[in-house]
């Protein structure tokens, strides 16, 4: 996924040059995905009040409260201060995408206290219905920031997955049989599969419907129905979208992006695998980003030597 540095980072209410009015993943987010994302943060409050209301008491739940401030306050300066920095508008999205959210490995990992686990918790489920609401479609921890600074970064998150896949529905010139086909099963899996676990872990609900609503894992297979559509759809457009930045050649995306979430959907570890999908790949961007820079310098050296000896 590529992006231009014109719309990569850009004041929220400006008006939109016709760049602008591109969807780039990672910025912008569809109807469908933003009601995706509403939906899933609102099953994540449910789940998390029950959890928070269990876990703490009242001293504990003050100190989430701080846990909460620090944590949002610390969001906010990181984003605000390289913001400010121009040299790094054109480091690759997937690089500040994996930094912002090492923090959250804090839980998984066992590091800190029960409260700043919640803390973290309610943090990322807050962004998450920021997201949908303000229709932002960057990472899930940068939301509020980027409310209060006013400001859309491109970052990426776990459901731009969704993102992708609307736009390849969306953007779809023959809707016929196999559009319709790709497109009932790409909605039956996506909501058992995201949202159906997380819905379980509300008690109310669990006792009511019982696990036994749950599909084994083998159903997300049925994914590789629009998968192959996709697939096709992207060969027999090869030329039309050879014209077309990679971040816009939408079948092809969205055939990886599905063609990716059927592990990882079966397992029933959707967005927290993605999330680490995410870190992996900003790690390995970052390291390459650093073995190259000095060869980019030596480059740079090189070029502006004739030119300082034409001028002379």
């Amino acid at each position: 996924m590529s992006h231009d540095t014109d719309t990569a980072d850009r004041a929220v209410g400006h008006s939109d040059t016709p760049a602008d009015r591109r969807f780039v993943v990672g910025r912008d987010v569809g109807t469908v995905a933003s009601w995706f994302r509403i939906i899933f943060g609102l099953i994540a409050v449910a789940s998390l009040w029950y959890r928070v209301d269990k876990a703490l008491d009242g001293g504990e739940l003050a100190m989430m409260v701080v846990w909460f401030a620090v944590v949002a306050a610390v969001y906010t300066a990181v984003i605000w201060f390289f913001g400010r920095i121009d040299r790094f508008r054109g480091v690759s999205p997937w690089i500040p995408s994996a930094l912002l959210q090492l923090p959250m490995m804090l839980y998984p990992m066992g590091i800190g206290s029960d409260p700043m686990h919640q803390a973290l918790a309610v943090y990322t489920t807050l962004g998450v219905l920021l997201c949908g609401v303000a229709r932002y479609g960057g990472l899930e921890v940068a939301a509020l920031p980027m409310l209060l600074l006013r400001r859309r970064t491109v970052l990426y998150s776990p459901f731009n997955a969704v993102d992708i896949v609307e736009q390849a529905f969306r953007r779809e010139r023959t809707r016929g049989v196999m559009w319709a086909t790709a497109l009932a099963l790409t909605v039956f899996v996506l909501i058992e599969y995201w949202w159906v676990g997380l819905l379980l872990s509300v008690p109310p609900v669990k006792d009511l419907i019982g696990e036994s609503i749950r599909l084994p894992g083998f159903w997300a297979l049925l994914l590789l129905v629009p998968v192959a559509w996709f697939a096709a759809l992207a060969v027999r457009g090869r030329d039309r979208y050879r014209a077309v930045p990679l971040g816009q050649r939408w079948p092809g995306l969205a055939a990886v992006a599905l063609l990716v979430l059927i592990p990882m959907l079966g397992n029933r570890q959707v967005p927290d695998s993605l999330w680490g999908v995410i870190m992996f790949v900003g790690l390995v961007v970052g390291l390459v980003t650093l073995v190259r820079l000095p060869f980019r310098r030596s480059a740079g050296t090189g070029r502006r030597a004739p030119e300082v000896a034409a001028s002379r």
